[in-house]
């Protein structure tokens, strides 16, 4: 086990060098707060996650989430890490004074995800779900629900869920059979379905869960736009705040993961004695509209996952490889010379290096989502509100989909450092693997971001959302330029830039023409181009300032010299797929559209 999760020194970096967080104190919402009290959130965070989350990785994994038929039971550490984070304010940092938080910037609550994430994914699931729902209530709930069920939430004494895959709709939610009907004796609804894969669907870590549930009302139009959501307690709560009577919430079993296995994943059953009440929130019909503010951030936050579990394997491997000898340089011919560290070996440094790229490069990629959500919040200018919010929405699919995508490979990169032992559960590298798979799969399969990102957020608003973000990278490319050490580099990221814009412009003409599935047809490949493009610009970013101070003299050599560096590998390994993919785009590949299913 390693002695390092995380590069607290990039950490930082991030925070006040690339991303200049502390500028945020002079709005009001922000303004007790300092580089100080940022960096000992931070470190705060980290310490919970190496000394907390990260004792018990692997006895997560080996213990599980278990279900006697009636209860179910999460492993007995979880109980001690919700305990602490409970108590630390970890379930809702960003949160106001007013509903019991540190309003600290959401940069400072996704860097806390990333850390627990690195220490134990499936422990950190429960905050971040509670978290949603709380969110959920606080943005469009009535008083009264706020009032029931908020400061619990946040507090750690309730736990929350987002629920909405059925056992026959997955990805097509506008085809959920789930009902409430309004109830004649009260203001609240009766729910009848069924739903499957709900993360922490039930446990025995809070004495109540609340459920956030999209189900169908009478008459409601058919397809998305019938859709309204409710909160359904486990547990009813009564007027001053004691719970009441068990609210008809079956649990029928929970899934039998390959990773994740201390993550309770449970099927549910509403209504099965036909009384489960539930509270509607917002206006009917509203639903998903309102769950995807809290999708979206999900979606964010997945990729956040992913690459914490990445950036423990990278240093798991990292220390595997300076410790682990074997070998000699290749040009030595004496049998009896010492073996060496396999660090050493090329092959194995490009490995360490693609994996250092990934991590940083996606970490940056979150990070300045996250900065750009924060200033979104502070800043009073409509149309700047306007330009961060479409910076936002591009860059959603990329942090899921790729984060994700890239987090995998990137293990499976630790592993193969690692040889055979790589292979054996001994290590935690081989678990990683497992619990990372399912991060291409869930709150929207990485197909279906790869289709909100062409079909959605390239012609937002008449192409403004794309040219938002090309603005903000040609600027780095610019101040790049402007570097001499940093031309090249620049010039090459530029090309892949112009490249994307010229597969985005064949690719726009035949969704104006009419051909909207082959427009479709390629949305994957599309979003591992603009997404190779994204993280070039992000590791170009910390290039940029890591120059920056090598030129005014920095002691820090090493340090500085290695985010360039890193920047080079990356754009010098992906930039030229992403131009061989958007040349394939605009070659009008088109075989797997042609392709009849007879065929296969």
């Amino acid at each position: 086990m390693p002695d390092k999760l995380a590069d607290m020194r990039t950490i930082k970096f991030l925070l006040h060098e690339v991303l200049k967080l502390e500028e945020l104190t002079q709005y009001p919402y922000y303004e007790d707060h300092s580089r100080e009290t940022l960096d000992m959130a931070a470190d705060t965070a980290y310490q919970l996650a190496h000394e907390v989350f990260w004792p018990s990785y692997q006895e997560f994994d080996q213990e599980g989430a278990q279900f006697d038929g009636h209860k179910v039971a999460v492993p007995k550490a979880m109980h001690e890490i919700w305990k602490q984070c409970a108590e630390g304010g970890w379930i809702g940092p960003n949160v106001s004074y007013d509903d019991g938080g540190q309003q600290f910037p959401i940069t400072i609550h996704a860097l806390a995800c990333f850390l627990f994430n690195c220490g134990n994914t499936a422990a950190a699931m429960y905050l971040g779900l509670t978290y949603g729902a709380a969110h959920l209530i606080k943005t469009f709930g009535s008083k009264e629900l706020q009032d029931l069920y908020m400061a619990k939430l946040f507090a750690g004494q309730y736990a929350g869920t987002m629920v909405l895959t059925e056992p026959d709709t997955g990805t097509s939610v506008g085809d959920m059979t789930t009902t409430a009907s309004k109830s004649p004796d009260g203001d609240y609804y009766l729910l009848r379905g069924n739903k499957r894969f709900i993360s922490g669907g039930d446990h025995d870590l809070t004495e109540n869960i609340i459920h956030a549930v999209l189900a169908r009302t009478e008459g409601a139009p058919p397809g998305i736009k019938g859709l309204s959501l409710f909160i359904v307690p486990k547990y009813r709560v009564n007027g001053d705040g004691s719970i009441g009577e068990w609210n008809d919430v079956t649990t029928t079993g929970i899934e039998h993961k390959m990773g994740l296995k201390g993550s309770a994943t449970a099927s549910l059953t509403f209504g099965d004695k036909g009384d489960c009440r539930a509270w509607l929130v917002g206006e009917l019909n509203h639903g998903l509209r309102y769950m995807f503010e809290l999708m979206n951030m999900a979606r964010v936050f997945t990729g956040m996952q992913a690459v914490g579990v990445a950036s423990a394997a990278y240093h798991c491997a990292l220390e595997y490889s300076r410790t682990r000898l074997q070998g000699r340089d290749i040009t030595s011919r004496d049998p009896l010379e010492p073996q060496i560290p396999i660090i050493q070996h090329p092959d194995v440094r490009l490995m360490l290096l693609k994996q250092r790229a990934v991590v940083e490069g996606c970490l940056g990629l979150f990070l300045y989502c996250a900065r750009v959500h924060d200033q979104e919040h502070a800043v009073t200018d409509p149309e700047e509100q306007q330009r961060l919010h479409m910076l936002l929405e591009m860059l959603t699919p990329c942090c899921k989909a790729y984060g994700s995508d890239a987090a995998f490979e990137s293990i499976r990169l630790a592993i193969q450092c690692h040889g055979g032992s790589g292979y054996s559960e001994e290590y935690p590298v081989a678990q990683m693997l497992r619990d990372c798979k399912v991060f291409s799969i869930y709150e929207g399969a990485n197909g279906i971001q790869a289709l909100d990102l062409l079909g959605r957020k390239v012609p937002m608003k008449g192409g403004m959302a794309l040219q938002a973000l090309n603005a903000e990278v040609s600027k780095t490319i610019a101040e790049a330029k402007e570097l001499a050490p940093l031309k090249d580099l620049a010039d090459k990221i530029e090309s892949l830039q112009n490249e994307v814009v010229q597969a985005t412009m064949h690719l726009g003409m035949l969704g104006l023409s009419g051909k909207v599935n082959q427009y479709l047809c390629n949305a994957t490949a599309y979003l591992e181009m603009f997404s190779h493009l994204a993280i070039s610009w992000q590791l170009l970013m910390q290039a940029v300032v890591a120059q920056k101070v090598l030129d005014a003299g920095s002691t820090e050599e090493n340090f500085y010299r290695g985010k360039i560096e890193t920047a080079r590998c990356y754009a010098g390994y992906n930039v030229p797929h992403g131009i061989a993919t958007a040349q394939m785009l605009t070659a009008d590949e088109r075989t797997a559209l042609d392709f009849k299913p007879e065929w296969f």
